[in-house]
């Protein structure tokens, strides 16, 4: 589970000119209702195991009567015959006890009831574990989203300048007679094109940071136009994972699905044990004090003592469709485990493969950004001193563009990939985070 933290984050002195990833993902976890849905339900199974545990100790009650009847009845009990103290009778007569009862012996019901409610309650915390790292991957894919389109953007700025330059210089040769008017007409469409391009990156910013105000809580003005630090992968998080095994058994031992699955079917199996019990019969301890008399008359106690046994031998076969009930809610539990065992393990490859082709391809975009730089200068030179046409020089910008802009989202979508990698093994809280990415001022 996420330490709770976020007190202090809260209350902190931030830096109110940059919002980091750390910050979105503590307001995000202290405002979304999905966290307080799920650290609620292990308030109501913290509850239900104190509930089960009450049946460890007695029950102790307090019973009070008064009745009206419309012939005398007698006081007080007639415990024995004595002819010169006849029982007393009245039409009003009263009562008071105080009684207690314990379960003396109930072969195993209890234990196993407690035993489902703890592991029940276990797996709420679990669930909560879960909740909380999915919220964090959630915030941190919308933060990651921002600074994506973002970037896009910025590269389909630097496109749309580098094209409106391009146009002006085909207008002021066309109007000096040296270009022909295709070449003003081609420069045109090619920067009519990338400002179409821009408007529909500028809706993904805007969608992105609506995304983001929604996951943190906040007002969609808060997160429009607010810097963002940029955010690394640390280099000790750099991973190759290519021990297999290793890697399925932290899965195995910290997936947060796996934790919940496990933990349900322990309570299922212990539900089977309690409704077993009921097969046997309870032996249970009572006692009490009773005080009787009329409504004006004086008060007689006494005390009362006794062993009792509860021993149903006919139910109708309700016990036995409970039990079949009970044993086949196990199965299913056991089988859901072994179903989000092998759905972690699929979980694994996908981000693991996301994670390692993310990097190769950050890897070469990278070259490849420098090169279509390169490229880009050395048509524009060329074009400018006859040796190159317009055409080469557009496609290279265009190039250009598309390496930029691949960049940034291989980048962002390597880090993507190491979280989703990091909650599948359920690694991924508030520590996770703090050594394993850095925020860029």
């Amino acid at each position: 589970m996420i330490p709770i933290v976020l007190f202090a984050a809260l209350v902190m002195p931030q830096d109110t000119a940059r919002l980091t990833v750390t910050a979105a993902i503590d307001r995000a976890l202290a405002t979304h209702p999905a966290v307080a849905v799920a650290r609620a339900s292990v308030d109501a199974a913290s509850a239900d195991v104190g509930q089960a545990r009450a049946a460890w100790l007695p029950s102790v009650g307090l019973d009070g009567s008064l009745n009206k009847y419309q012939k005398p009845m007698i006081v007080w009990p007639l415990h024995g015959l004595d002819l010169r103290n006849p029982p007393f009778f009245d039409t009003e007569t009263s009562q008071a006890a105080l009684g207690a009862s314990y379960t003396l012996f109930d072969f195993g019901a209890r234990s196993a009831k407690v035993q489902a409610a703890q592991s029940t309650r276990e797996a709420a915390d679990a669930s909560l574990g879960a909740t909380e790292q999915q919220v964090v991957a959630r915030t941190l894919a919308a933060y990651l989203r921002v600074l994506t389109t973002r970037g896009v953007l910025a590269a389909e700025d630097q496109r749309v300048a580098a094209l409106a330059s391009e146009a002006k210089r085909a207008r002021d040769r066309f109007a000096a007679g040296k270009a022909a008017r295709v070449d003003t007409l081609r420069a045109a469409a090619e920067l009519a094109n990338a400002q179409a391009d821009r408007v529909s990156s500028a809706a993904n910013v805007d969608v992105a940071e609506r995304d983001l105000a929604r996951l943190m809580g906040v007002s969609f003005t808060a997160v429009r136009g607010a810097k963002l630090s940029a955010v690394t992968l640390s280099p000790s998080t750099v991973e190759a994972f290519a021990d297999r095994d290793a890697v399925d058994a932290r899965a195995e031992r910290a997936n947060a699905d796996v934790l919940i699955a496990t933990r349900r079917a322990d309570a299922a199996a212990a539900s089977v044990g309690a409704a077993k019990a009921t097969r046997l019969p309870q032996l249970q301890a009572t006692s009490a004090i009773v005080d009787r008399s009329n409504i004006t008359g004086k008060w007689l106690s006494e005390w009362q003592v006794g062993v009792g046994m509860t021993w149903p031998l006919f139910t109708g076969g309700a016990r036995e469709s409970a039990i079949r009930r009970a044993e086949a809610a196990s199965r299913a539990a056991q089988e859901q485990l072994r179903l989000t065992r092998l759905n972690a393990s699929q979980q694994v490859d996908d981000a693991r493969a996301m994670y390692e082709s993310s990097r190769a391809r950050v890897a070469a975009l990278d070259a490849a950004e420098q090169q279509a730089a390169e490229v880009a200068r050395i048509t524009a030179l060329s074009r400018d001193v006859g040796d190159g046409t317009q055409t080469d020089y557009l496609l290279a910008e265009a190039a250009l563009f598309r390496a930029r802009s691949g960049l940034v989202q291989a980048r962002n979508a390597t880090i993507a990939a190491r979280v989703e990698l990091a909650r599948v093994l359920g690694e991924l809280n508030r520590a996770w985070i703090a050594t394993a990415l850095e925020s860029q001022p």
